[in-house]
């Protein structure tokens, strides 16, 4: 495999997306976020031993093609569909100076339509010259409703991704926040911790590796409280004893181990992750949940 084929599959990595089909309901717009461990991180910077060849190379731009399949359907550990599966595609372009674009989609077992949405992204992804081991990103997306329903009113039409990557040779650390546009404002938190181990050389750049990845998810969640007095709307006479409030904090602790095989223009790899899901709510405990995911991607040389 040649440098730039190996650089621009450890980068767009990140990228691939199982992107999420939305609804009427703040959770399916919220899904797709739940995937921000994935983000484009590491942009031409791969392993230190290659990092010489970089050097004498200027400007180069790939094609990424991939495409996923989750046996199961969560957001923040939380189940989406019983059993749900799904099936998700992308196609991204990316520039050596830091630039790209992608159009992502997935279609879904239980839905119906299953397919109805596209996300079109750009963004923009570098680190200092003289800092290596640091990384910073910049994404937007637009996301595109195919739904026929006349009631379907999407809440969110796009959202921002800011993020940064510290990392070392086998492991690294990546913070991102992602920020929800449209009829509201909701943010996100994810914070990853990896390392990548190679487990066996199938030549100068091909090689078999394990990835264990673990991510910490922040979020909004409804909360219901109790109120310390009982009120009674005089008009109605209705009595309120409690009231809901949207309360930001851990929601999902999840454990991946991925199988990697990089081979020729090809990058294969099977995962398996589990869900530790949390709870604001006083009393309210999660099933903690596990699914499979297998993806195949092939890069195009420009």
């Amino acid at each position: 495999m040649k440098l730039k084929q190996w650089l621009i599959i450890v980068g767009v990595l990140g990228t691939a997306q199982a992107l999420w089909a939305q609804q009427p309901t703040d959770i399916f717009d919220e899904v797709y976020t739940d995937r921000v461990d994935s983000l484009l991180n590491d942009v031409f910077f791969g392993d230190e031993e290659w990092s010489y060849l970089v050097e004498s190379r200027k400007h180069y731009q790939f094609l990424y093609w991939r495409s996923n399949f989750d046996s199961g359907t969560y957001f923040a550990g939380r189940e989406i569909g019983e059993q749900q599966s799904n099936l998700s595609g992308q196609l991204y372009y990316l520039h050596s100076l830091g630039f790209y674009a992608g159009v992502s989609g997935a279609w879904y077992s239980q839905l119906d339509p299953g397919y109805r949405t596209t996300v079109l992204t750009a963004g923009y992804a570098n680190g200092p010259q003289k800092m290596s081991f640091f990384r910073y990103r910049l994404a937007f997306d637009y996301f595109l409703y195919h739904d026929d329903d006349p009631d379907f009113d999407p809440a969110y039409s796009g959202g921002i991704n800011t993020g940064i990557t510290l990392k070392s040779k086998h492991a690294g650390v990546r913070v991102d926040a992602y920020h929800l546009l449209g009829d509201g404002f909701k943010t996100s938190l994810t914070v990853d911790g990896y390392s990548s181990w190679r487990i066996l050389r199938l030549g100068t750049y091909d090689r078999i590796s394990l990835e264990p990845e673990v991510s910490l998810f922040w979020g909004a969640e409804l909360v219901e409280y109790q109120l310390n007095e009982v009120l009674i709307d005089p008009e109605t006479n209705i009595i309120y004893d409690r009231y809901f409030e949207d309360t930001f904090g851990l929601m999902n602790i999840q454990l991946e181990i991925p199988l990697n095989i990089r081979y020729k223009q090809f990058d294969i790899e099977a995962s398996w992750i589990h869900n530790f899901p949390h709870s604001m709510q006083d009393g309210l405990t999660y099933p903690e949940s596990s699914f499979f995911r297998f993806s195949v991607g092939y890069l195009f040389n420009l």
